[in-house]
């Protein structure tokens, strides 16, 4: 399968794509480095990387037209919680815009999505954490996050494929 990995060099997206390289995936990776490392990039020539800031939407796009996903990971994020209520915009743009520009080239091309949303999506709750606790972001990184979240669910009630049912089985033989 062709897998698509945002935030392919950071440490969650390093580590998964190995992952799935190991396993005879071709992995499609998207960073600008604005917070992971050129050097974390698994070393395989089953990797097509692309250097593409996400807020570009017309390069997003081409990526897709180009690669046509499988499937996508969606771990690239600026995950500053204390520093969220001083960059309000800058966290906005990186983690509502450029999710929303994730989400909208998944639906276009029939990507399954998966996103990796954040623990301060809950606040000062006490963990551990479920899914089926009310979200209580305390600050704009866990708003941000939680705004992606409805978006998706939202997503899901109105633009569910039953073609997609079982496609990430693949991923786990």
């Amino acid at each position: 399968m062709k897998v698509l990995v945002t935030g392919t060099a950071g440490l969650l997206g390093a580590n998964y794509s190995r992952h799935l390289l190991e396993n005879g995936h071709t992995v499609i990776g998207i960073d600008n480095f604005s917070g992971g490392y050129k050097a974390f990039l698994p070393k395989d020539d089953n990797l097509k990387f692309y250097k593409v800031n996400l807020e570009n939407r017309k390069k997003v796009k081409e990526v897709f037209e180009k690669e046509n996903p499988d499937v996508v990971y969606h771990f690239a994020a600026y995950a500053a919680e204390g520093l969220s209520p001083f960059i309000r915009n800058y966290n906005y743009r990186n983690n509502v815009i450029c999710s929303a520009n994730i989400i909208n080239e998944s639906i276009n091309f029939n990507s399954k999505l998966i996103f990796t949303s954040s623990m301060a999506v809950y606040g000062e709750q006490q963990p551990p954490f479920t899914e089926d606790l009310r979200p209580m972001p305390i600050d704009p990184y866990g708003v941000a996050k939680y705004s992606v979240e409805v978006d998706l669910k939202l997503q899901n009630h109105y633009c569910m494929r039953p073609a997609q049912a079982g496609l990430l089985s693949n991923l786990y033989p």
